[in-house]
């Protein structure tokens, strides 16, 4: 009997998900017969499981066990603005294994649709895991002095984002993953924060306009297809001046 490969993720978000995506094909490429995913892997939401696992024909099942598993936090700490790997490939190889490329990419295996009212500058403020020493207020005021301008925003989510809504603007929105990954596709522009909606782009080979802010890992700017725009501290800069610090 072929040897098999346990994937386990321990963080819920897409992007920790989507950073493991490419193992199944090289495992498989490498040897192993099987490739399962460990149902100890916790999702934000069941769309992501199918998006990245059910729809990906080098995975045989789910299974009730452990699996091998990385820490992303750990893994990202170790790439520096001139590493020759990416957070991928740093995943890749704490697996133990090894496709001999470097900057690999996340992979789904939905195939987008094109929408025609999709085709605008869209931007996606939403977001969960930290994106560095910078607020919303900072975002606003960045887009203003830089004259950043959008024809809609994505549906403000409970929790965090990056955006102060002006009363003006479009908000837009969709039922499913799937129709999400029909948006990335087809709009005109893509502006998005270090999150799971930069990743999933990178799988869609769509390039995008990517922001964070002071003190977030540069390992998470993990494509070479994206812009990266670093967001600086207006107003807490705004108050040390003030308190003159």
């Amino acid at each position: 009997m072929g040897k098999s490969l346990i994937i386990e993720i321990i963080h819920t978000g897409l992007g920790d998900h989507l950073f493991h995506s490419h193992l199944p094909k090289i495992a498989k490429e490498s040897g192993y017969e099987k490739v399962y995913i460990s149902k100890f892997s916790p999702v934000v939401h069941p769309d992501y499981r199918n998006l990245v696992w059910e729809c990906n024909p080098y995975v045989d099942g789910f299974v009730d066990k452990p699996g091998t598993k990385v820490d992303i936090g750990e893994l990202v700490v170790k790439i520096h603005k001139n590493s020759k790997t990416n957070l991928l490939d740093e995943v890749m190889l704490a697996f133990g294994l090894d496709n001999n490329k470097r900057w690999n990419k996340p992979e789904v295996y939905y195939k987008p649709k094109y929408v025609q009212e999709y085709n605008k500058v869209v931007y996606d403020p939403n977001f969960l895991s930290w994106i560095g020493l910078c607020t919303k207020e900072d975002a606003m005021t960045f887009f203003k002095k830089n004259n950043v301008n959008f024809d809609a925003i994505m549906k403000l989510r409970g929790g965090k984002h990056f955006y102060i809504p002006t009363g003006s603007e479009q908000f837009i929105e969709t039922p499913t993953l799937e129709d999400f990954c029909d948006l990335i596709f087809s709009c005109k522009e893509l502006h998005c924060l270090t999150s799971g909606t930069a990743t999933l782009a990178e799988a869609l080979n769509k390039s995008a306009t990517v922001y964070y802010g002071e003190g977030q890992p540069v390992g998470y700017q993990h494509s070479k297809n994206h812009t990266y725009k670093f967001v600086k501290r207006y107003f807490m800069n705004r108050v040390k001046r003030k308190l003159n610090l």
